[in-house]
């Protein structure tokens, strides 16, 4: 194995950068030649279009967090440590793929015009599942509450991971500490008991 991979893997950590920076549509492939010092035509060796980039870099995403969840499944005991695991997990990719979180939340219209986002979506369905199965089980076993449901709480809790990467506050607090806090305001919400 010579630099070959490891070419590929920069241009594909450059184009991370630009297009999280720039936006997909404005970084060109000249732009990602000249930061993984590369020139235009051996670009093309490693792959066929700027898009084939993108959908290389959404596809190790979203099978990194299939992989996490599937982990966090696998070692849990309860719905309640699932979704523990779960909201810990989502924080922990935020803050280990800045670049394909930022695409996937700001190029979304850019993704669906080039046919990227469909794969994403499918993938995204089935994240939302290890969500879903585990607050339907919270909801049967008796340990989270019937009387919201369950599309509401799953979500508020996404939403609110996803939104936090751009909370001013959020550099405050490690990742574990900012996972129990959540934990703690979507299990307990934020009433003292009477």
């Amino acid at each position: 194995m010579g630099p070959m991979p490891d070419r590929r893997e920069k241009i594909l950590a450059v184009s991370a950068e630009l297009f999280a920076t720039k936006g997909v549509a404005s970084t060109t492939v000249r732009d990602i030649g000249e930061a993984a010092d590369v020139f235009s035509g051996s670009l093309y060796h490693h792959f066929k279009s700027k898009n084939a980039i993108v959908a290389e870099l959404l596809t190790r995403y979203m099978n990194d967090i299939q992989r996490r969840f599937a982990e966090v499944v696998e070692r849990s005991q309860s719905p309640q440590e699932v979704l523990r695991g779960l909201i810990l997990e989502t924080l922990v990719i935020i803050e280990q793929h800045p670049h394909p979180t930022a695409i996937y939340q700001n190029d979304r219209r850019y993704l669906r015009d080039n046919g990227l986002l469909e794969p994403v979506d499918h993938a995204s369905r089935s994240v939302r599942e290890y969500w879903m199965t585990a607050i339907r089980a919270g909801v049967a076993d008796g340990s989270l509450r019937d009387d919201i449901p369950a599309e509401v709480f799953y979500r508020s809790v996404r939403d609110s991971l996803w939104a936090s990467m751009h909370w001013p506050i959020r550099g405050g607090y490690s990742t574990g500490e900012f996972a129990d806090l959540l934990t703690r305001l979507f299990f307990g919400g934020f009433a003292t008991e009477r």
